[in-house]
């Protein structure tokens, strides 16, 4: 196994970036057949190939800002757990089809405002890199809050099942905010994007019907720093295990 770092404060930004994406790609890719209906299947494995994407551009800018002999696949497939910075909202598993959308929902909001305020980059194949996401992102986004109206107000099943996501998936929307001196030095106005957050979000579970759960810290440990919940090693064992078991293979 080779030993990846990251080495620079610009690096670890995109890493982050990226493991979330390639994360909840996984999570989605993991849907397929299991969507409620033919039209929502298919729109659940897009939306996992627009992340997958996302993730690769993201690893090879961080391939080409580390300056080594890098691919996307070495950085998706040749790191371990504590290697990889993905928030704990995404490796989540999937539980019913509202955890799906709340998970979805409270992710989409979220990176809208980071690759809004990443347009400002100084660096210009970032900021290219986020108004060509920003389209996939706008859209995913409007899915998903459409989803969260038709669940909250569907029926009494939807709304409970909805409701029972969201105050479980809400104990890790703290860590979004938990900003580091990376995130501080690369995404301006970081108390206006967790304004938009909050107003963006508690306006669409109110028009859903779904009471808001109150932030609280759960002192759990930080994925900026390599720490995870259970699920993730179980995650990447499947993602992982073919290009490890067949290391010089070629597709």
């Amino acid at each position: 196994m080779m030993v990846i770092s990251i080495n620079t404060d610009f690096a670890r930004l995109l890493v982050r970036l990226a493991d979330s994406e390639l994360v909840l790609a996984q999570r989605l890719c993991e849907m397929c057949s299991r969507g409620p209906f033919l039209e929502e299947d298919i729109a659940l494995s897009n939306s996992a190939l627009d992340l997958l994407g996302r993730a690769e551009e993201l690893y090879k800018l961080l391939a080409e800002t580390e300056g080594k002999e890098l691919t996307a696949d070495d950085y998706a497939y040749r790191r371990n757990e504590r290697e990889f910075f993905c928030f704990k909202l995404v490796e989540q598993p999937n539980t019913d089809f509202a955890w799906v959308i709340a998970r979805q929902y409270l992710h989409d909001v979220y990176v809208k405002s980071v690759f809004t305020r990443l347009l400002q980059s100084e660096n210009s194949k970032l900021a290219g890199l986020s108004e060509k996401v920003l389209k996939e992102i706008r859209y995913s986004l409007e899915r998903s809050k459409d989803w969260m109206l038709r669940l909250g107000i569907g029926t009494e099943e939807s709304n409970h099942r909805l409701q029972f996501a969201i105050d479980r998936l809400f104990r890790f929307v703290p860590e979004l905010f938990a900003f580091d001196a990376v995130d501080l030095k690369y995404i301006p106005d970081t108390e206006g994007m967790i304004l938009e957050w909050k107003t963006e979000v508690s306006e669409t579970l109110r028009t859903a019907g779904i009471q808001e759960p109150e932030l609280k810290s759960t002192h759990l440990r930080d994925s900026r720093e390599g720490f995870h919940t259970e699920y993730l090693g179980h995650l990447l064992s499947e993602m992982q295990f073919l290009p490890r078991a067949y290391p010089d293979a070629t597709w």
